[in-house]
């Protein structure tokens, strides 16, 4: 590698400010050598060029005269023109640019700097690292010298802080995004100026499921919550569902299925904020239907069957009050892990009578005949952490189907918000007015039917893609109902939308609404499919941390296996949510590996 060009013959090659010899070794990182193997590598080869686009900026560059040059070879190369240093030394020297790099004899000297041009990305990827290093310091010195101030206002002080701050969790957000792409850009989780999003440890939806008329009530919620956006969706979508009524339904075969959504939303009991999305979505919906949101139909502490039937039970008197024939429920579970364990005990009615609930059957109990409740409508979300959610799914309760009637929503805070104090009155006000017209007139639709948009897309698309069960295993049985599930959601948006017909933006949504609690479900259990072998290689790349897992220790791992068959294992981990190829840094070359990012 060459040195520092210091001599007189690239004497205009500067650095990016110039620094006194009592300060030599208080230079900000940085690494020359990389930075011009970089430059080096793209001058060699063009098919390098787009590798470091990816990883690193021009302004990353330390030395202006560097930057300046890489801006002219991205010129060249978006211009179809060769990048080397004679076509590059005419495009610089056109522009009056040549002397002050230091001449075309320092284009020269840059490729004999380059090891080898295979490098560049990683080349590249030492220079970023350089230059956000160099950002940290420059926000550090200049908030240390803005408080060392003595007239600095303490009010001015903090926002300034909170800025730079915003700034820099802004950038980490989307560099780690670039890394390990997790399907389509999402406005709602993704990096703006002026919002604080904390970063993210599991899967992220698709936009798509934020459509029509709930996912605009989501967006102009979002602001004034630090709720996951999806668990807000997830609330207003089951809580609506509830609210409307027994009356809307769709046939799957000779099924008859009605208009209830369960889900549990999942995630850290600090940083889940899954009571903030609930309270998000009924503050806006009790204001719509308050005489709905009261204890009469929003009820708390499943205990057992007889309890939840209890609530909705016929009235047998000779002249029945009109509120005892509404049975709308939305049973809300702070607490769901107790009610878990409740439908664990021996003996226990509860799980039997969710089933019925959850198909909208009739329910009754054995142990007391007097008791039963006929054409209930009674919907069911709950909140649990994922360390209790794990514990608690044991094989005997996925063998009951219980617990593959509900969604699981992975959650997590979405924005930090220390001084909110939620949507305005006014917000709140006109989005209840939406609201009230639109489950008003759902409650009055009888059948809902399919556009032939919505309906090719099923029968083509989503029923084949959510009725493969050849995966097997813990996950399958958890998303068992998801064919017919898929229309019950779509049919809550499309009657949230004010039609009593279900279209392809409906289907789509709900069917990405789907694949999200599948992730949810991997992200949170771990186990992806049926393959013995596929589960292995997962729970090594997990164990393996963020160093990930190389070709070499997979090849360990299936000793007797062929390398074909380690590359289809290696395939489908990869289609799974979480899974992705990075490179791993060494003395020599990155190696590529598998890691798991959530």
């Amino acid at each position: 590698m060459t040195a520092e060009p210091s001599s007189s013959q690239y004497a205009n090659v500067r650095p990016l400010r110039s620094v006194p010899e009592a300060e030599i070794d208080r230079v900000p990182p940085q690494d020359l050598e990389a930075e011009q193997s970089v430059l080096g590598a793209m001058l060699l080869s063009a098919e390098v060029i787009d590798d470091v686009v990816e990883a690193m900026d021009p302004g990353d560059h330390y030395w202006p005269a560097h930057e300046t040059i890489h801006r002219a070879i991205l010129d060249l190369h978006g211009a179809g023109q060769p990048a080397d240093p004679i076509t590059l030394a005419h495009h610089l020297g056109k522009r009056g640019y040549l002397a002050r790099v230091g001449g075309a004899s320092y284009l020269h000297t840059l490729v004999q700097a380059v090891p080898t041009a295979a490098n560049a990305e990683y080349y590249a990827e030492i220079v970023h690292e350089a230059a956000e290093r160099r950002r940290l310091i420059e926000v550090g010195t200049c908030l240390v010298q803005a408080a060392s101030t003595r007239n600095t206002d303490t009010e001015t002080l903090r926002t300034a802080v909170l800025e730079q701050i915003t700034q820099l969790t802004a950038e980490i957000a989307e560099s780690e995004t670039d890394a390990a792409p997790a399907g389509p850009p999402n406005p709602l989780y993704d990096p703006q100026p002026g919002l604080i999003r904390p970063q993210r440890p599991g899967p992220v939806p698709h936009p798509d499921v934020f459509c029509g008329w709930v996912g605009e009530t989501v967006r102009e919620l979002d602001p004034t919550t630090e709720a996951d956006p999806v668990a807000v969706l997830v609330n207003l979508l089951s809580a609506a569902g509830s609210v409307i009524g027994r009356r809307p339904h769709l046939m799957v075969g000779n099924d008859r299925h009605p208009c209830l959504i369960w889900a549990l939303t999942i995630g850290p009991t600090a940083s889940g904020r899954k009571g903030s999305a609930t309270s998000t979505a009924r503050r806006v919906l009790a204001e719509a239907v308050p005489d709905f949101f009261g204890p009469e139909h929003t009820p708390r502490g499943l205990n057992s069957g007889e309890g939840l039937i209890e609530y909705v039970k016929d009235d047998d008197s000779d002249d029945p009050t009109p509120a005892s024939l509404d049975k709308r429920l939305w049973v809300l579970e702070s607490e769901y892990a107790v009610t878990m364990s409740r439908g664990r005990r021996e003996g226990s009615s509860l799980p039997g009578v969710l089933r019925q609930a959850w198909d909208g059957d009739s329910l009754g109990s054995m142990i007391r005949d007097s008791l039963k409740a006929t054409d209930p409508h009674i919907a069911i979300l709950g909140h649990i952490t994922p360390e209790e959610f794990c514990a608690k799914m044991q094989d005997s309760e996925m063998a009951g189907g219980t617990y593959n009637r509900f969604l699981p929503i992975f959650c997590h805070r979405n924005l930090i918000l220390p001084g909110s104090r939620g949507a305005s009155p006014e917000l709140v006000a006109n989005l209840a007015s939406g609201w009230r017209t639109v489950l008003t007139d759902a409650g009055r639709v009888d059948k809902v039917k399919f556009s032939d948009d919505a309906w090719d897309l099923y029968c083509q698309t989503v029923y084949p893609a959510l009725s493969d069960d050849s995966a097997g295993g813990v996950i399958a049985q958890f998303t068992a109902r998801a064919a017919p599930y898929v229309q019950r959601v779509a049919m809550v948006y499309a009657l949230c939308d004010h039609t009593d017909t279900i279209t392809e933006q409906h289907m789509r949504a709900a069917w990405h609404l789907l694949n999200y609690a599948r992730a949810s479900a991997v992200h949170l259990l771990g186990s992806i499919s049926g393959d013995p072998k596929v589960n292995k290689l997962a729970d090594a790349v997990r164990a393996a941390g963020p160093n990930g897992l190389a070709a070499d220790q997979i090849r360990r791992l299936f000793k007797n296996t062929t390398r074909a068959d380690r590359d289809r294992l290696t395939a489908e981990l990869l289609d799974q949510p979480g899974y992705v190829r990075t490179q791993r840094q060494g003395k020599g070359r990155p190696t590529t590996v598998i890691t798991y990012v959530g």
